[in-house]
């Protein structure tokens, strides 16, 4: 596994050091005029986790996000390419300091909603050292015949997340994120309960060229909850095509919202259940 992640890095990076003058990376820099930090990530999400970044004011982001089957399925499955979980997203900037967006996955065919505050932004003279976000979703699955009759309603079927993201961008090449996040849910399928679910996520950004940044995410349980999840680990690539953020990434869930890589994350790097995914974003300015 670590031979084909290497490999896939070769392969990227001439692409990548081919687009130096691509005019993304001039997002990249502190906003000389009021020393604040900007791009801490390059994208609204890093892998599962949100980032803390939004949408600029009337940016409207449409994102394609695809996750594969096992790689250890073999050639009979195309080492997971034949069983893609799919989610269509819409992100939306509504002022400088409020995000939301939408989507639809596959996943137990489900829909999602949020909304995301920038509270603090970190400043280049230190008055604040660090950036802070809260995030809250709702996602609710419309998957028939998983709930008993009476869960089978609009609550039942409900599950909620908050979060508080707090992250540094170190320098152009280094960033750090961490996330506290609460699971809430009336009825989960998984446990035949309700749930709530405490986790931390932790992520990271390295600059590996002026458009191709490696990133990392990794989120624990805080508290055993007798839940049958492991805790979600992935690693992967954002590169900017100018107008689009194109992301590669490697992990052992195969959910692409909330509830889905908190809740149902059943495999482990070290077993070899490891899903391909990719997410394509494209602006629109509106």
């Amino acid at each position: 596994m670590n031979r084909f992640v290497f490999l896939l890095m070769l392969l990227i990076s001439p692409f990548a050091i081919a687009q130096t003058d691509d005019p993304f990376d001039e997002f990249g820099d502190w906003n000389d005029v009021e020393g604040l930090a900007i791009k801490t990530f390059r994208s609204t999400r890093i892998v599962n986790m949100q980032s803390v970044e939004n949408p600029y004011p009337g940016e409207l982001i449409f994102s394609i996000g695809h996750r594969f089957g096992n790689i250890r399925s073999g050639f009979y499955e195309m080492f997971g390419l034949d069983l893609a979980t799919i989610r269509l997203g819409f992100d939306y900037g509504i002022n400088s300091w409020l995000g939301a967006g939408v989507g639809r996955s596959t996943f137990e065919k489900t829909y999602d909603a949020y909304l995301k505050a920038r509270i603090i932004t970190q400043d280049a003279g230190l008055n604040s050292p660090v950036s802070v976000s809260y995030y809250l979703s709702a996602s609710q699955a419309t998957l028939r015949l998983i709930y008993p009759p009476e869960q089978d309603n609009f609550s039942g079927r409900l599950s909620l997340v908050q979060s508080l993201m707090v992250s540094r961008k170190f320098s152009e090449t280094f960033s750090l994120q961490l996330n506290p996040v609460l699971l809430m849910s009336n009825y989960l399928p998984e446990i035949q309960g309700p749930a709530s679910k405490l986790s931390l996520g932790i992520a990271a950004r390295i600059r590996m060229t002026p458009v191709t940044h490696f990133n990392f995410e990794y989120i624990p349980q805080l508290i055993d909850d007798g839940y049958d999840n492991t805790n979600p680990l992935s690693a992967g690539f954002d590169i900017e095509t100018g107008g689009h953020v194109f992301q590669l990434f490697f992990s052992n869930t195969q959910g692409i919202f909330d509830k889905a890589h908190l809740v149902n994350t059943r495999g482990t790097w070290e077993n070899g259940d490891i899903y391909f995914g990719f997410t394509i974003t494209r602006v629109f300015y509106l």
